[in-house]
């Protein structure tokens, strides 16, 4: 750029030097004007040249600027991202301690869970012995009761007629008192069929029909629907007979007894008495068909409650 400026300082100077020498000539002012006229246009063209360098360096400059923006925004946005992982990291340990608190939690409520489960089985377990021990005292206490009403009763039939009685155990045989007690049970006579029976008892208490009489005893007022008097008919045979052959149906027919009175928590406990003791008989086959529709139907009341 500076010598082009020096060139024209030149390119004038010899103008002037050729005008001032030869001021007649005419071609020589031709070219005078001729080199100025160049000389000018050379001029214009090093304004131009140096507008385009100004606006090159400004271009250059604005650049730079939006450079430095962009790497100071870049700067920014690294901070920003290392900020965040560290928050992040943060974030997983954090996490990392719940993790460990939850999973210890859980196993705790766990070991608990357990732990409150056995309890309330084992509860379950001594409060079905204590249900069972109180079905069995509740039966006693019936067995007591009926038992002082059946031997208020026969004291009072056998004081009014006693020589009847005696009369007619008088010269018969244990065989023949038995069979005319038995006719009179299947003629549903049962009136005359207990009184028979018991001759049996008072006169042959040792004898192998002895048994078998207590039990039509209970048979003949279960058939009545005196089923207070039928149980502990069927509880003397269970107690004085308990090898009679009418030992495991006097057990069937006193828990049938009880379940005709409303009392199936008994009822229950003596067929499953007999389920026990003699689980090999029919009457044990039949305890347990009755236990099975007892079960049937508590699950259908338990239903019933539960979609109230």
């Amino acid at each position: 750029m500076k010598s082009l400026k020096w060139s024209l300082l030149a390119l004038s100077c010899g103008a002037v030097l050729l005008a001032a020498g030869c001021a007649d000539n005419d071609e020589i002012r031709a070219d005078i004007n001729n080199l100025q006229s160049q000389t000018y246009s050379l001029q214009n063209q090093v304004q131009a040249l140096e507008g385009n360098i100004q606006n090159t360096q400004k271009s250059s400059s604005t650049q730079n600027e939006a450079l430095h923006t962009m790497r100071a925004s870049q700067a920014d946005v690294v901070d920003q991202m290392s900020s965040i992982q560290n928050d992040i990291k943060t974030l997983r340990g954090k996490l990392e301690e719940e993790k460990h608190f939850t999973q210890k939690l859980l196993a705790d409520q766990s070991s608990q869970t357990s732990d409150l489960a056995r309890r309330v089985n084992q509860m379950q377990a001594e409060l079905d012995a204590q249900g069972q021990k109180l079905s069995a005292l509740d039966l006693q206490v019936k067995q007591v009761q009926t038992q002082a009403q059946a031997q208020a009763q026969a004291q009072a039939a056998a004081q009014t007629s006693p020589q009847q009685t005696s009369s007619t155990v008088k010269g018969s045989s244990v065989q023949s008192i038995y069979d005319d007690a038995y006719k009179a049970f299947k003629n549903k006579k049962y009136s005359k069929a207990i009184k028979g029976f018991e001759d049996v008892l008072k006169e042959y208490p040792d004898d192998p029909l002895a048994g078998n009489a207590q039990f039509w005893i209970g048979e003949s007022y279960f058939e009545q629907k005196h089923y207070d008097q039928a149980i502990l008919s069927y509880e003397d045979v269970l107690k004085h007979y308990p090898k009679s052959r009418k030992a495991p149906a006097a057990l069937l027919k006193q828990g049938i007894a009880f379940m005709n009175t409303k009392d199936d928590k008994v009822a229950a406990a003596i067929f499953q008495q007999l389920l026990d003791r003699y689980p090999r008989t029919q009457e044990a086959r039949t305890a347990k068909s009755e236990l099975a529709k007892m079960k049937k139907k508590d699950r259908k009341k338990e239903s019933r409650r539960r979609s109230r």
